[in-house]
């Protein structure tokens, strides 16, 4: 019996493909910035083998992102350790709160007090995900 699942490989060398005429049609030098990023995202490959549940493209540009964010607060460590940007510029307070930090609050409060704190007027309700393809 054959494979019934293409492998992630094949799932990124299709989305490359599908990407190609969308570079194509770019200014030369954002052809060789998206280049690179897809150069990123192929880093991942192997990971993106156990999102099954994502679609291709979607993991392709979380770990585009994550590469991303990694070359970044590379980049502020450094500059924090020569100096440039002070520490307080690098900690949560710049407005970037860690994901550690966000699931360690929601850990603190009980779940009774998170489904039924009132929303205040200046909140929106919270947003909801609608798959679009459910109906197709």
């Amino acid at each position: 019996m054959g494979r019934t699942i293409q492998s992630a490989t094949q799932t990124w060398v299709e989305e490359d493909a599908a990407l190609r005429r969308f570079v194509r049609a770019l200014r030369k030098s954002d052809q060789v910035l998206i280049d690179e990023l897809i150069a990123l995202s192929h880093s991942h490959v192997a990971e993106a083998s156990y999102a099954s549940n994502l679609y291709p493209m979607d993991i392709y540009l979380v770990s585009m992102l994550l590469e991303l964010y990694k070359k970044v607060k590379q980049l502020e460590l450094k500059l924090e350790q020569n100096g440039v940007l002070p520490v307080a510029e690098v900690n949560p307070s710049r407005g970037l709160v860690s994901l550690l930090e966000l699931v360690k609050q929601e850990e603190d409060t009980p779940a009774e007090e998170q489904a039924s704190a009132p929303l205040e007027d200046d909140e929106e309700a919270p947003t909801e995900y609608v798959d679009l393809q459910e109906g197709a």
